[in-house]
């Protein structure tokens, strides 16, 4: 898939779409629910470069539950790629799955003037089940391999495509620990040092943006396992601008051109191929 990327012509401006979290676990309800956003992106005009999961959608992790989900995304011609989550390595035997299936977990590719380093930011152990209320964030070898990519990158845009955000000041409330802050001080280090402007991530379960030192991170883990009934919907009513957050079924659809600018729709389940445009 990323030699396909590479070998595609992305245009002056690079459009990719991404989603997250669906399939945690077996649940043909969150299937039927990916499958209808994957038969949007597939209906998108003009294609996007690709599609990214970001991670915990063949959980517990077995082969059978990855080969499931390539059948999921069958219909897709544009490519897709992996991001590992933390439910996708339930599993003891996650991490061999993974690589049979799809390779390394930390992995770079470019598409046009834009540089993606998708690492593994999936919290927890291997195999277990249960998230820690502090959880660490990406580790040495994710950070070391991320801080390298970056540091070879040619193209002006980077963008780095992981599982868990990080904690950004509680920003996530009620769900603070849906992003971490062990390690979250090395992360961001390595996000500012290199110039990293836009962070795709998931874990939450709902859709949320957010700049924090100039970069954007953007949440959307709609994917089809559960919504977070705190956020109130793209629609919502009240302060604090509302369709910054959204309890959807939903997938990303990004636009970035030559000169960093990063535009972005939500394509919202069963609502067809046009995303809703958030300025």
């Amino acid at each position: 898939m990323v030699e396909r990327i590479r070998s595609g012509r992305a245009g002056d401006a690079v459009r990719f779409v991404v989603a997250g979290d669906s399939g945690a676990w077996p649940d043909p309800t969150a299937d039927g629910i990916f499958s209808q956003l994957v038969s949007q992106v597939a209906a998108l005009e003009p294609a996007p470069a690709f599609f990214a999961n970001l991670g915990d959608f063949a959980g517990p992790g077995t082969r059978e539950r990855h080969e499931h989900y390539l059948e999921l995304v069958a219909p897709l011609e544009v490519p897709n790629v992996c991001v590992v989550g933390n439910h996708d390595l339930d599993d003891e035997g996650g991490p061999d799955a993974w690589e049979q299936v799809h390779g390394p977990m930390n992995f770079d590719f470019s598409c046009g003037h834009t540089h993606f380093v998708a690492i593994n930011g999936a919290p927890g152990d291997v195999g277990e089940v249960v998230i820690p209320d502090d959880p660490e964030g990406p580790g040495a070898e994710a950070l070391a391999f991320l801080d390298a990519s970056l540091e070879a990158a040619d193209g002006p845009n980077r963008v780095v495509l992981t599982h868990m955000p990080p904690h950004l000041d509680g920003h996530y409330e009620p769900h603070p620990e849906w992003g971490f802050k062990r390690g979250e001080g090395e992360f961001l280090d390595v996000l500012r040092r290199h110039g990293v402007g836009l962070v795709c991530c998931a874990h939450g379960l709902g859709f949320d943006r957010h700049v924090h030192d100039g970069i954007h991170f953007v949440m959307s883990g709609g994917g089809g396992t559960g919504l977070c009934s705190h956020f109130g919907g793209i629609c919502a009513e009240g302060p604090g601008r509302p369709e910054d957050r959204g309890s959807l079924y939903h997938a990303v659809q990004f636009t970035i051109t030559e000169d960093g600018a990063v535009g972005l729709g939500v394509l919202q389940a069963f609502g067809g191929s046009a995303a809703r445009l958030v300025e």
